[in-house]
C-alpha cells in the first residue's frame, strides 16, 4: 500500500512540474509574442474598425441614421435641381 502512494505522489509532482514549466513557458512566449512588432498594425486596424462599428451602431440604434439619410436625400434633390438655399434642419 506504501507503494501506491509513493508512486500515486510522484506521478502526481511530476505532472505538477511539467504543469508549472508549460505555463511558465507559454506566459514567456506570450510576453515575447506582445513586444513584438509584427502584426501590430493589423491590430490598429481593427481597433479603429471596432470604434467605427461602435459608433455606427450608436447612431443606427439612435434613429439618428434616418435624420441623417433624409437630410442628405434633400441635400441630394436641392443640388440637382440647382436650388442654392440651405434645407430645413441643416446649412449654416
Amino acid at each position: 500500500m506504501q507503494d501506491i502512494v509513493h508512486r500515486t505522489e510522484a506521478a502526481t509532482r511530476e505532472l505538477g512540474i511539467r504543469a508549472w514549466v508549460a505555463l511558465g513557458s507559454a506566459l514567456h512566449e506570450l510576453g515575447e509574442r506582445a513586444r513584438e512588432q509584427r502584426g501590430q498594425t493589423a491590430a490598429e486596424y481593427m481597433g479603429i474598425l471596432l470604434i467605427v462599428a461602435v459608433i455606427i451602431g450608436a447612431i443606427f440604434s439612435s434613429g439618428l441614421g434616418g435624420k441623417i439619410s433624409n437630410l442628405i436625400g434633400t441635400m441630394i434633390d436641392h443640388i440637382s435641381s440647382g436650388d442654392k438655399t440651405a434645407p430645413a434642419g441643416g446649412g449654416n
